[in-house]
């Protein structure tokens, strides 16, 4: 799994939740969309789970150039913000999401999602 997300706390409360419960995590904070690119091509994951807020860029400028490029395959995007406004999650929708996840969330309903999702392929329920 690869966890987009410039919140060091949260990053790593993730990382150590997810890492527990027998998931390998991958966490970035990148500058850039295209280093998200980079990393998806790098690590491969089975799912993304990608913070709507970044710095200086949001997660759909993300959806954007992952979409544009054809050489990676889909994963699941679980998009996750602070921002839980409609219009948030109808722009999130539009690239396909899985999921779009409010915070603050339950990690464990988080990891159950993750969990539905690589498991099993299968769009989650919202």
């Amino acid at each position: 799994m690869l966890v987009v997300e410039d919140e060091p706390d949260i990053a790593t409360f993730l990382g150590a939740f997810f890492r527990a419960s027998g998931l390998e995590v991958v966490h970035i904070d990148p500058m850039t969309p295209g280093e998200v690119v980079v990393a998806m091509r790098e690590h491969r994951p089975a799912c993304l789970l990608l913070d709507l807020r970044l710095q200086g860029f949001t997660g759909l400028d993300v959806l954007v150039q992952l979409r544009a490029e054809l050489s990676l395959p889909e994963v699941p995007v679980v998009v996750f913000s602070g921002d839980g406004r409609p219009e948030r999650r109808q722009e999130a929708d539009a690239f396909g999401v899985a999921a779009f996840v409010t915070k603050p969330f339950s990690v464990k309903e988080l990891y159950g999602l993750v969990s539905d999702l690589v498991g099993t392929g299968a769009p989650a329920a919202r």
